[in-house]
C-alpha cells in the first residue's frame, strides 16, 4: 500500500502526495502551482515526481520528509516510511538515479541496506541532482573501454589483471577505480555472476580474500583477490583451455564474413521466440512480469519486419486470445499461450524438463529445414528469443546470450512419450553439430550481437556495462546455454535479455509501450545491419 501524505502549497491549496515501493514519489495534478512543474509536463492525474520543476521537486521532498535536514554540505535524510522507502528510492528522489543507490550506501557505510525508521542517511551535496541544488559534478566512473567493441573491451578488462598465488592459491589481482563498486565492477564483470544470490555471495567471498571487511566502502586502489576458479572464460590464465577456447571463437569471429540481403532482407529466414507466457509469467519484479512485456516486443518486432521487409517471419509461440497483437496497456498476466507446433502445444514452464521449452528449437528447427529443401540460403537464417531477467539490481539494461561452441553437443535427441503425437518432433528433434557448426554458431551470432547493441546504444536504450554479450550462464553452482539457443541449427542465434526487472529503470522503461516500440525498431534495424556486408 503506498504512504499518503497531505500538504499545502504556497498558495494555500492542499494537495495530496503518495509514495509507492518500487514506483516513487508522485502527486495530485490538478491543483499543482504552475512553477511547481516541469516544462510540457501533464497535470492529469499523478504527477510523477520526475515531471516537477526544482522548486516542486523541493516542495515535494520537504512535504513528505519534514524532518529531513538540508544543509550546504549535504542533505540528512530521516527515514520515516521504511515498508515503502528504499535505498534505490531515496537514490532516484535525491541524486536523480536510483542507479547511484550503491554510492550512496558507500557514504553510509555504518547503516543496513534495508532500512530502519528513524535512521538517518547522509547524501552528500556532489551526489545531489542539479535540481536539488548539487554541484552537477557525477561521481568519477570513467570507463573508457565501455566504448569498444566487445572484443576490445574484454581485452581491455583483461589488461587490468595481473596473476598470483598465496597460501589460498592462485587468484586475478584487480586495482578498484574510482566511482566503482565490488558487485558490478568485479564479480558480474569477471566471473559472468548476474543473478542477486550468486553476485552477493562471491562478493562476500571475495571481499574475505581481500581483507575487505565492509563491501560497500572500499577505497580506489583497493587490491582486490578473485579466486581463479571463479574467473569467466576469457579472464583464465595464460595456457588454460577456457582461454583457448576465447580466442579460437574471436578468431573465427574476424574470419567469417557477413552475409549480404539488402535492406529489404531478402532471402532471410527469422524465427522470433518470446519467452515463457500461459502458466509461466516468468521472472516477477518490480511490480512487474517477464512474459507479456516480452511477448509484446516480440510481436512489434514481427510487425515492423512483416511491413518494412521481405523477410519470412514466423513465431515459436501465440497468446490465445490476443494473437499476435501488440498491446498499449498490459493489465496482468496473461493464462495461456501455446507453441505453434503441429497440433499447437500449451505451454508448460521454462524449467529443464519443461517439454515445451525444448518444442520451442524443435519447431524453429523444423521450420528452418522447409527453408533449407526450399532451396533457401542456410546462412540467411536467424532466430531470436526475448526474455528479461531478475538480476542484481546494480545490472541495468540489455545483454545478450551466443551459444558457447564449447558447451553446444556435438549431438541431441528430445525424447519423451509427451511429444509423440507433434508432427515437428517427429522430424526435428535430433540434431548435430560438427566443431565447425559449432565455432561458426557462436561466431555469427556474436557479430549479430554486436549490431544489436550498436543499435541500442544508437537510439539512447540501455546496455549491459562491462559485458554485455557472454556465451554461458552461470546460476545455482552450474553453468549452461539455454535450451532455445543451444540446439538451434539457425546459422545466427541469439537469447535477448531486454531489460532487469529488479533495476527499476529498466522495469519502468518495460512499462512504457513507447520504450517497447524504440525497442522493437532497435532489433530490426540490427538485423537490417548484420545482413549488410
Amino acid at each position: 500500500m503506498p504512504v499518503m501524505a497531505h500538504a499545502r502549497t504556497p498558495e494555500g491549496k492542499e494537495i495530496i502526495l503518495q509514495l509507492q515501493f518500487r514506483k516513487g514519489l508522485s502527486m495530485e495534478g490538478k491543483v499543482l502551482p504552475r512553477a511547481f512543474l516541469a516544462k510540457g509536463a501533464d497535470v492529469n492525474g499523478w504527477v510523477p515526481f520526475g515531471n516537477l520543476s526544482p522548486e516542486g521537486k523541493r516542495w515535494a521532498l520537504a512535504a513528505l520528509f519534514p524532518d529531513d535536514l538540508w544543509r550546504e554540505e549535504d542533505v540528512r535524510h530521516r527515514v520515516r516510511h521504511p515498508e515503502v522507502e528504499s535505498v534505490w528510492t531515496m537514490a532516484a528522489l535525491f541524486t536523480g538515479h536510483g542507479q547511484n543507490y550503491d554510492r550512496l550506501m558507500a557514504e553510509n557505510p555504518d547503516l543496513p541496506e534495508t532500512l530502519r525508521e528513524g535512521d538517518v542517511w547522509r547524501i552528500p551535496r556532489r551526489l545531489l541532482s542539479l535540481d536539488l541544488g548539487g554541484t552537477g559534478r557525477a561521481p568519477d566512473r570513467t570507463q573508457p573501454e565501455d566504448d569498444l567493441d566487445d572484443e576490445a573491451r574484454v581485452a581491455a578488462y583483461r589488461g587490468m589483471l595481473s596473476f598470483g598465488e598465496d597460501d589460498q592459491g592462485k587468484y586475478a589481482a584487480y586495482r578498484l577505480r574510482k566511482g566503482e563498486a565490488l558487485y558490478s565492477s568485479v564479480v558480474i564483470r569477471y566471473t559472468d555472476r548476474v543473478d542477486p544470490k550468486g553476485v552477493s555471495e562471491l562478493a562476500e567471498r571475495v571481499a574475505g580474500r581481500s581483507g575487505i571487511a565492509d563491501v560497500r566502502s572500499i577505497p580506489p586502489g583497493q587490491v582486490i583477490k578473485i579466486p581463479v576458479a571463479f574467473l569467466a572464460g576469457p579472464f583464465q590464465p595464460e595456457g588454460s583451455a577456457e582461454l583457448a577456447e576465447e580466442r579460437e571463437v574471436r578468431a573465427e569471429v574476424r574470419r567469417t564474413v557477413r552475409i549480404e540481403a539488402g535492406p529489404k532482407l531478402t532471402g532471410v529466414r527469422i524465427i522470433l521466440d518470446a519467452g515463457h507466457g500461459g502458466v509461466d509469467p516468468g521472472a516477477r519484479a518490480s511490480g512487474i512480469w517477464e512474459s507479456d512485456f516480452v511477448y509484446d516486443i516480440t510481436m512489434r518486432v514481427r510487425r515492423f519486419l512483416e511491413q518494412e521487409t521481405e523477410a519470412q517471419v514466423s513465431s515459436t509461440i501465440r497468446y490465445l486470445g490476443l494473437g499476435f497483437r501488440s498491446r498499449e496497456e498490459i493489465l496482468g498476466p496473461s493464462r495461456s499461450a501455446e507453441i505453434l507446433t503441429t497440433p499447437p502445444f500449451a505451454v508448460a514452464g521454462e524449467g529443464p524438463k519443461a517439454v515445451s521449452v525444448h518444442l520451442r528449437w524443435v519447431l524453429a528447427n523444423d521450420l528452418f529445414a522447409t527453408f533449407r529443401k526450399a532451396k533457401g540460403d542456410p546462412q540467411k537464417t536467424l532466430f531470436l528469443s526475448f526474455h528479461a531477467d531478475s538480476l542484481h539490481p546494480s545490472a541495468r539494461g540489455s545483454m545478450v546470450y551466443v551459444p558457447s561452441a564449447a558447451l553446444v553437443p556435438s549431438s541431441y535427441a528430445l525424447g519423451g512419450s509427451r511429444t509423440a503425437h507433434v508432427a515437428e518432433a517427429k522430424r526435428s528433434a535430433r540434431v548435430a553439430f560438427t566443431g565447425r557448426e559449432k565455432l561458426q554458431g557462436e561466431a555469427r551470432s556474436r557479430q549479430f550481437s554486436e549490431a544489436l547493441l550498436k543499435a541500442l546504444h544508437k537510439d539512447r536504450i540501455p546496455v549491459h556495462s562491462n559485458r554485455p554479450i557472454r556465451n554461458v550462464i552461470y546460476r545455482s553452482g552450474g553453468k549452461w546455454v539455454p535450451a532455445v539457443i543451444r540446439y538451434s541449427t539457425g546459422a545466427t542465434k541469439v537469447l535477448i535479455e531486454v531489460a532487469n526487472l529488479t533495476n527499476e529503470d529498466d522495469a519502468a522503461n518495460l512499462r512504457d509501450p513507447d520504450f517497447r516500440e524504440r525497442y522493437a525498431a532497435a532489433v530490426v534495424n540490427a538485423i537490417r545491419a548484420y545482413y549488410r556486408k
